[in-house]
């Protein structure tokens, strides 16, 4: 059984109490055409084809305080996952407290919180991507059972702040370890206008327990902006980026500990014209995970078009990635992104 059967079982056990009988479904599915010059890839200097990742989506309002959220995913080899799974009390507290319980793609910084096929670009920066630049903890992106409490404070005028705490069951710090070691994060973001712009700028922590064996931990400190620039009627400019800080603490296999200190940041620029159109440029560097004294950089420029509206997107994108250990590399990529339901593919 799953280790997040009680988390499931829970939300739906408040649907049965609740009455609710129709959530909200939607399915999101893309399809994917790759050339790459790497030699590191199974499809180096062919064209593939492939089918990415398809989410099925399940939303309710389970009573006039929780809503309850299910994202089951299935991969190119059709393997089946939870990847997210919670119910949220949006109202009914005081101080404009919320609650949040389950498993999520976690608020740290502006993108990790939102799935890929929201992004304006094709994947996820490699900054983002634990595989790659071994920044964040977890597989795909930085998620974990959890328990959330954030509030909005209203200030002056425009200017509002949305602080959240999340305690975590931490095994997203600690994937090769089945035993329990806890983490926590936090998150600030303050939000404002200037006309003709709007403004989002944050700042998140979260520590966990990489090696609970010789209880090394790890420290992520993460620096993020963003904002959107409205030019005239049909064209907005969004400009964002994120910094992330590791400290780290490792143990090798005779337990001798030693510091892995490192950084990244990505920066882009999004140009959206009449809705449908999108085009900008993405730029990428950090330590490399094997050698800090390395850099490892990437630039990638993209465009998107919604063909009559949103259910179906087309984008493309050509990527320049020059890493430490491999050759420069360069890759093409073009893909189809297709949705039905209440929950659509949309623009960034």
């Amino acid at each position: 059984m799953s280790k997040y059967s009680f988390f499931i079982l829970l939300l739906c056990i408040t649907v049965s109490f609740a009455g609710v009988v129709n959530p909200d479904i939607s399915a999101i599915g893309q399809l994917y055409s790759t050339y790459t010059d790497d030699t590191l890839s199974k499809a180096h200097n062919k064209l593939a084809l492939t089918l990415g990742e398809t989410e099925l989506n399940l939303d309710a309002a389970l009573n006039p305080y929780f809503n309850g959220v299910f994202v089951l995913s299935v991969d190119g080899e059709g393997a089946v996952d939870v990847e997210e799974a919670y119910a949220t009390m949006v109202r009914g507290l005081p101080l404009n407290l919320a609650l949040k319980a389950g498993k999520y793609r976690l608020n740290f910084g502006k993108l990790n919180q939102s799935h890929p096929h929201a992004y304006p670009f094709i994947r996820t920066p490699r900054v983002l991507d634990p595989t790659a630049a071994k920044l964040l903890p977890g597989a795909e992106s930085f998620d974990d059972a959890a328990a959330e409490v954030s509030t909005l404070i209203p200030v002056a005028g425009s200017w509002a702040i949305t602080a959240s705490a999340d305690f975590l069951e931490g095994q997203s710090f600690h994937p090769e370890e089945s035993d329990v070691a806890h983490g926590w994060l936090a998150h600030v973001s303050n939000t404002f206008s200037l006309d003709p712009a709007e403004f989002d700028i944050g700042g998140s922590i979260t520590q966990g327990t990489n090696n609970i064996k010789f209880g090394t931990k790890t420290t992520l400190i993460g620096l993020d902006a963003k904002t959107k620039i409205f030019g005239s009627s049909v064209y907005t400019a969004t400009i964002g980026s994120e910094y992330l800080y590791k400290l780290s603490k490792i143990a090798d296999t005779t337990g001798t500990i030693n510091p892995d200190n490192r950084y990244g940041f990505y920066v882009y620029i999004n140009n959206s014209f009449y809705t449908r159109y999108n085009a900008g440029l993405l730029y990428e560097q950090y330590q490399n995970p094997d050698s800090r004294e390395k850099i490892d950089r990437a630039i990638k420029p993209f465009v998107g078009f919604a063909v009559l509206e949103e259910s179906t997107l087309l984008r493309a994108s050509y990527e320049y990635f020059a890493s430490a250990n491999a050759q420069k590399t360069n890759t093409v990529e073009v893909q189809l992104l297709f949705s039905m339901g209440s929950h659509k593919a949309h623009q960034f």
